[in-house]
C-alpha cells in the first residue's frame, strides 16, 4: 500500500479550496450558467438558436452551459438568462447582523391554467 501522506482537510468552501479568488461570485456565476442551460433545454433550443436569442456567439453559449464562466460578468449572465425568458429579482433587506449575507433562491416555475 502506498503512503499518500497526511490527509488535507478542506476549509468547507469548495470553491475557495479550488483557488477561486471570489468564491461567492463564482457560486452565483455557476448558478446562473446552470439556469441558462436549463432554460435552453426547456425551450428545446440549439446552442446556435440560444446564441441568437441572447446576442452571444455559439461558442460562448457552449462555454456557459459547460460551466466555464470565469470570463463572464454576473450582469452578462443575468442578461442572457432574462433574454431566455427568466425573470431575475434582486431583493435587498436590512440584515440582523453587522454584515449582511448574499444568498440565492430559485423560485419554482409559475403554474399556468389552461382554458
Amino acid at each position: 500500500m502506498t503512503d499518500l501522506g497526511p490527509t488535507k482537510l478542506g476549509s468547507g468552501n469548495y470553491l475557495k479550496d479550488r483557488g477561486y479568488n471570489d468564491p461567492a461570485e463564482m457560486r452565483i456565476k455557476f448558478l446562473l450558467s446552470n439556469e441558462i442551460a436549463l432554460a435552453i433545454e426547456d425551450k428545446v433550443l440549439s446552442q446556435k438558436a440560444a446564441a441568437e436569442l441572447t446576442n452571444l456567439k455559439q461558442p460562448d453559449i457552449s462555454r456557459i452551459v459547460n460551466g466555464n464562466v470565469g470570463e463572464y460578468s454576473v450582469w452578462r449572465l443575468m442578461r442572457a438568462l432574462s433574454l431566455l425568458g427568466r425573470d431575475i429579482v434582486i431583493d435587498i433587506h436590512q440584515s440582523n447582523q453587522e454584515q449582511g449575507d448574499i444568498n440565492t433562491h430559485i423560485a419554482p416555475a409559475k403554474q399556468t391554467t389552461g382554458r
